[in-house]
């Protein structure tokens, strides 16, 4: 079985090596398959791992100079049944796209530049199901980091682990209803006092 190949890891990371997710981070995804539906930004070795570990993988990617999803298609690990591809940037592709169903696990490893990473995380994290999974690549980039610790204080995700630089977040708990929620939302239990002192003096001082 796919899943039990040990030297399935070591050729997906040869594939562009320079900017492969870690092998122990991969390991990590295939750790917890296997999905019934799974989605990423971004392309790579990683969908090699989730084209094994998911019968249904969506990657939201473009070609790029590298032409990545055409050499994607050549190479022989790949389960070409179990994956489509959704070409063109994310800010553009992921609004109007519909999914055929609750995620199972999400990986977010698409543009790096602040905010698209966060518009990403808008569009993909409502259709994780409660016990689905949300991985965040690259988080020693501070665009990426900032996404990583507003996750880290919500009150919805649980971080299970960080391998290198990807961290793994587990879906507890479905998000408070409502148009806005920002209030529900862990990063902002407390506000900026910097700002806030005046607002905070008034409710000492009584009329």
């Amino acid at each position: 079985m796919a899943l039990n190949d040990p030297a399935l890891i070591d050729r997906t990371c040869a594939f562009h090596a320079r900017d492969a997710m870690a092998a122990r981070a991969l390991d990590g995804v295939l750790r917890r398959g296997p999905f019934e539906r799974s989605a990423e930004t971004g392309c790579g070795g990683s969908t090699i791992v989730l084209s094994h570990a998911s019968r249904h993988h969506t990657a939201f990617a473009i070609e790029g100079t590298d032409q990545t999803i055409t050499e994607l298609h050549r190479h022989s690990d790949l389960q070409q049944h179990n994956v489509v591809f959704v070409g063109g940037e994310t800010k553009n592709t992921l609004p109007g796209h519909v999914l055929e169903g609750p995620l199972d696990f999400v990986l977010l490893d698409g543009p790096h530049a602040y905010p698209l990473p966060q518009v990403e995380y808008a569009y993909l994290f409502p259709a994780i199901r409660v016990e689905g999974w949300i991985a965040i690549d690259d988080i020693q980039i501070p665009s990426v980091h900032e996404l990583f610790r507003f996750l880290k204080q919500e009150p919805s995700v649980v971080l299970e682990e960080v391998i290198v630089r990807t961290a793994f977040f587990r879906r507890s708990k479905e998000t408070a209803p409502g148009p806005d929620g920002w209030t529900e939302q862990g990063i902002n239990r407390r506000p900026v006092l910097r700002y806030a002192w005046r607002d905070r003096l008034r409710k000492w001082i009584k009329p």
